[in-house]
């Protein structure tokens, strides 16, 4: 494993064993609607009978550095919202409504309001209401135009049966765009030490910067309550990679077969200037696949010949 990926990456089993420790005290606090966060997605929260909620909460991480320093802002809402609405899908939630949290030296109108834009856009394609936010001005912890955001979704989850997942089931992969908002610690590292002028830079005839800060897929555009009937369950690929996140999708124990068979052009970037096997790969980025599904291999057709879809694997 190279020096590199270890600087850049999530301590994933440190950072389950730090919320392992605490989840001992925080569940004192729940009360019998609690359901939990089982698939470590998005938590639940039962109402009543008919009624569960879900939550999701997150933020872009150092995606936010990169847009501070090209002064583009135009889909870092996107992402924002992305991060927390594809955490609900996994949870077969429709999104409510969102709340975000802007964080800065001094408000800037036109950094925050493409900001505020890109953020009212995203919730607007997934059928969402923004409803409030915060801002705070925190000159002594950001500098200059450098910023972070974070968001909170919730929704509502309609009663679907419970599929068990079993020998010959079908997994579902549904194309990225792009790196989304995971391993970007490891992509400003790659910029700095290839000193790369990331506003000038090209590869593969497009502008780095345009192919480097495309906003997160939001894939409840992709993927409707008709839909989930036939889905067993879903993952939202984001940071520790494929496998990882698929696991926490299934069972303990389950048995399963990927087939990743190419990467995205996009990849070239990273292989072309650091030595990265591809299990790193895996571990860091989606790899060309922002969301992964299980089926039944009965309802093999109804999404097989869907545009972004492709079948690459299957529980054994």
């Amino acid at each position: 494993m190279s020096k590199l990926y270890k600087k850049s990456g999530v301590d994933v089993i440190k950072t389950d064993r730090l919320i392992s420790q605490a989840l001992k005290f925080i569940r004192s606090s729940h009360s019998d609607k609690v359901i939990g966060n089982k698939l470590g997605f998005s938590a639940e929260y039962k109402v009543n009978k008919d009624v569960t909620l879900c939550a999701a909460t997150d933020g872009v991480g150092t995606k936010a550095l990169l847009a501070a320093e090209l002064k583009d802002y135009t889909g870092i809402g996107q992402d924002l919202v992305a991060m927390c609405s594809n955490d609900l899908l996994c949870n077969k939630a429709k999104p409510l409504f969102f709340l975000d949290y802007f964080a800065c030296s001094s408000v800037n109108s036109k950094q925050y309001t493409e900001i505020l834009k890109s953020i009212t856009s995203a919730c607007k394609k997934i059928r969402c209401s923004l409803i409030g936010g915060e801002t705070a001005e925190m000159p002594l912890l950001y500098k200059g135009n450098n910023f972070d955001i974070a968001g909170f979704l919730v929704g509502i989850k309609e009663k679907h049966k419970n599929l068990k997942i079993t020998k010959g089931d079908l997994i579902f992969g549904i194309k990225s765009n792009g790196f989304h908002s995971n391993g970007y610690s490891l992509i400003r590292k790659i910029i700095k030490q290839n000193n790369i002028n990331i506003k000038r830079a090209m590869f593969n005839k497009q502008k780095l910067s345009d192919l480097i800060m495309k906003p997160t897929r939001l894939y409840h555009q992709l993927i409707n309550n008709h839909d989930l009937r036939y889905i067993k369950t879903l993952s939202h690929i984001t940071g520790g990679g494929i496998y990882s996140n698929f696991k926490r999708s299934i069972p303990k124990g389950t048995r399963f077969d990927l087939d990743i068979r190419s990467l995205p052009s996009e990849y070239d970037f990273i292989l072309n200037n650091i030595k990265i096997s591809n299990n790193e790969l895996m571990e860091i980025f989606n790899c060309g696949i922002g969301m992964i599904f299980v089926i039944d291999k009965k309802y093999y057709n109804v999404f097989n010949k869907r545009n972004l879809f492709n079948l690459i694997g299957e529980i054994k």
